[in-house]
């Protein structure tokens, strides 16, 4: 006799039956690529400080005026020894500039790892409900088990009785044979599905059983929210924004203040010693290969990361709208199934069974029914689950993690 396996116990406490909250909860455990922009980010904010600060100041140590005949300390009154410390001062607001920039920078990566938690809830939902369809159709396989044996039952009487004959009972057979065959085949789904989740929730937690009610998700919103997508190329935008103005910085001057202490080697000449200051400044007064030019490639960027930032918008638009049209035409059909199909098909199974006991209805009929209704709850555990899984698509293209 076939024996069908249903992944689904009979008996399942709450506390170890693992629900699509829990395995959401898992997924956000330690995930790599969220973790990864987490530090991406707090590189990028330390940068930021660092870029903020003045440059290191110089230690200046001279030895002046040496006679070229050689070095001699204590009968040279010409040689001086000086010591000292240069500050340079960077031009304009480029400091400030910099540090901003890199706290753009800093932003879009974490919007990525915003965008990679999203991407591992919506990966952990669709394994999980992959392998809860897998489940349920094994479970619409073994209800419809026993139908079939009845069939066959019903067979063999009618041959006995004269009213069947060899071909009636060799077709109950191969449908039964069929059927087990297609368990073997969702089995071998369902270990697929399987090893997806397992690489979200650890091998520890794919034993456990699943709801065996459909998780019910969060209703999508009407229009595009702020997509973690969408602010990380926003944040490249300011990035490129700010380097427009640190660029507009190279016209302006840089300073660098300079101030020394000297002493004459010849101590006993009673020559004082000296102290110095200079202030240096650079012109930046010839700008048209390299002020201008930066200027410009600065602004280049700035447009491209804009149109980047387009670009990223017209797709997320484009597969929200393909997936909302999926999601709606998969709600209708889901409803239709639950409301008419799955009652008819089950009446018309009835009636061709009555009809063939009551010798009305022909042995063929009556196989065409009871496949027909085999075939009509599969597709609804299909629908049913695809409606679901395009309801995560929607729900990660409009940045909701719920």
């Amino acid at each position: 006799m076939l024996g069908i396996t249903l992944a689904f116990p009979a008996a399942a406490s709450a506390a170890t039956m693992l629900s699509l909250d829990e395995t959401e909860r898992l997924a956000r455990i330690d995930d790599p690529a969220t973790l990864r922009y987490q530090e991406l980010a707090e590189a990028r904010r330390e940068a930021a400080i660092s870029a903020r600060q003045f440059p290191d100041p110089a230690l200046i140590v001279e030895v002046m005026d040496v006679a070229r005949d050689g070095i001699s300390l204590e009968d040279d009154t010409m040689t001086q020894l000086r010591v000292g410390v240069r500050q340079a001062f960077p031009r304009g607001d480029s400091r400030r500039l910099a540090g901003e920039r890199e706290l753009a920078m800093a932003q879009a990566e974490v919007a990525r790892s915003s965008n990679a938690e999203l991407a591992a809830v919506r990966a952990v939902r669709r394994a999980y409900l992959m392998l809860h369809e897998q489940r349920a159709i094994l479970d619409v396989l073994e209800k419809s088990q026993p139908l079939f044996e009845d069939l066959r039952e019903i067979t063999e009487r009618e041959f006995a009785s004269g009213f069947a004959d060899q071909q009636d009972l060799l077709r109950v057979e191969l449908e039964l044979s069929r059927l087990h065959d297609r368990v073997l085949n969702v089995q071998a789904q369902e270990a697929v599905a399987l090893a997806q989740l397992a690489r979200w929730v650890g091998q520890e937690n794919i034993s456990r059983p699943l709801s065996r009610d459909l998780p019910e998700l969060a209703e999508p919103a009407d229009a595009l929210l702020a997509h973690p997508l969408l602010a990380a190329e926003q944040a490249l935008v300011d990035a490129d924004a700010h380097g427009v103005e640190l660029a507009r910085q190279s016209y302006k001057p840089q300073w660098s203040v300079e101030l020394t202490y000297g002493t004459p080697t010849e101590r006993g000449m009673g020559i004082p010693d000296r102290m110095s200051a200079m202030v240096m400044v650079d012109l930046p007064l010839f700008t048209r290969q390299r002020q201008d030019r930066d200027l410009s490639a600065s602004l280049h960027r700035r447009e491209a990361a804009q149109y980047a930032w387009d670009a990223q918008a017209r797709e997320l638009q484009r597969q929200l709208g393909e997936t909302q049209a999926r999601w709606q035409q998969l709600s209708e059909r889901e409803h239709r199934y639950t409301q008419r199909l799955l009652p008819q098909a089950r009446d018309n199974a009835e009636a061709a069974e009555y009809g063939y006991r009551n010798r009305t209805t022909d042995f063929n009929s009556l196989v065409r029914a009871r496949l027909t209704e085999l075939e009509t709850r599969i597709e609804a555990v299909r629908i049913g689950s695809q409606r679901r899984l395009e309801q995560v698509d929607l729900l990660y293209l409009l940045g909701e993690n719920v």
